[in-house]
């Protein structure tokens, strides 16, 4: 193994081309702003930053920083990425690559694209004002997206697109600001650990297939559909989420066969738990629902069972509204308190 030092004036997709570099070689960026395209086509070959001034610098003109196109164990550490046309970082036909801890803003596409791959680590990433923040399409699989913060992006935080989009895991992450969804979940037995979303204009979309389980997330600020389960998906599980302060219904579910178990939701501007007309023998039990406006809880649908839900109405006087702005207010003073104090 090598390490190969490198300044913003080589070319390094004909450097990784080259004889020069091998698998296993690590590619030491020198700080400095780099104006170029890399494609990545030998394996386990990493990328990584020297420091915090490493830079690509697309100009609004040049496509996708990195692709990596059918390689495995490549890394991208540690760069700052800003204004190219498409994506950040492009994996495509890929397995086993690490993407860490880069900063990503302003592309037109996504800061992380993952087309048709599978697992990839995608972690540490603050990706912000792309279109998404993370994409995944085209049957990617058993990806890892963890501790990444998605930020005032046009269309999504966080994607797994249509039903083949399986078997993924977002943990940990945070949506903040995004103009669509924080989480947008196509296909089966994708994981949702302790995601934070906050003022997205939806919160979780779950779509086309089954068996995903959402566990732990906090949504809070959405402005459209808070935690929406559609018509075709079925044996979703979603459980221990707090969710609070949205503008519409906690959770809608158009399925059939979910749990919905042991979730706070409360101050939401519609109903905290709907089951729609297609709602079919669902489980909804040990919920706390607390001042959902109209109600906490209402049962459209065909044999659902309600067990052991614990509801409480809005204190006298007080609607959502109130509560989530005197919360917001106590939020700022207290934010604003530490930082005089520090």
């Amino acid at each position: 193994m090598s390490v190969i030092n490198v300044t913003p004036i080589i070319d390094i997709t004909e450097l990784i081309a080259s004889d020069n570099v091998n698998e296993g070689d690590v590619i030491l960026l020198e700080e400095g702003i780099y104006f170029q395209t890399v494609n990545v086509l030998k394996n386990n070959i990493r990328i990584v930053a020297k420091g915090p001034g490493v830079i690509f610098d697309g100009r609004s003109t040049l496509l996708t920083a990195f692709t990596l196109p059918e390689v495995s164990g490549v890394v991208i550490e540690g760069i700052n990425i800003r204004y190219y046309r498409g994506d950040g970082i492009l994996i495509e036909f890929g397995s086993g690559n690490r993407i860490i801890n880069n900063t990503i803003n302003n592309m037109i596409e996504h800061g992380v694209e993952v087309i048709s791959s599978s697992s990839n680590l995608i972690w540490k990433n603050e990706i912000s004002n792309c279109y998404d923040g993370v994409l995944l399409i085209s049957g990617s699989t058993n990806n890892w997206v963890i501790e990444n913060v998605a930020r005032e992006c046009y269309g999504d935080g966080y994607e797994a697109f249509l039903d083949p989009d399986s078997n993924n895991a977002f943990i940990s992450n945070t949506a903040i600001g995004n103009r669509n969804n924080g989480l947008e979940i196509y296909g089966g037995n994708n994981l949702l650990l302790d995601n934070v979303l906050i003022d997205n204009g939806q919160g979780v979309i779950i779509n086309q297939g089954n068996s995903s389980i959402a566990i732990g997330n906090m949504i809070k600020g959405t402005k459209e559909g808070t935690y929406v389960i559609f018509d075709s998906y079925f044996n979703h599980f979603v459980s221990e989420n707090h969710i609070v302060c949205n503008r519409r219904e906690g959770i809608e579910n158009n399925g059939q066969f979910n749990m919905i178990v042991n979730n706070e939701i409360s101050n939401n501007g519609d109903t905290g738990i709907l089951l729609v007309e297609t709602s079919i023998l669902n489980l909804v039990m040990d919920n706390k629902l607390v001042c959902n406006i109209p109600q906490n809880i209402e049962d459209r649908g065909i044999d659902n069972y309600l067990i052991n839900n614990m509801e409480k109405p809005c204190e006298p006087c007080k609607s959502p509204t109130d509560v989530c702005v005197e919360r917001k207010d106590g939020e700022d003073n207290t934010t604003d308190g530490s930082k005089e104090g520090a």
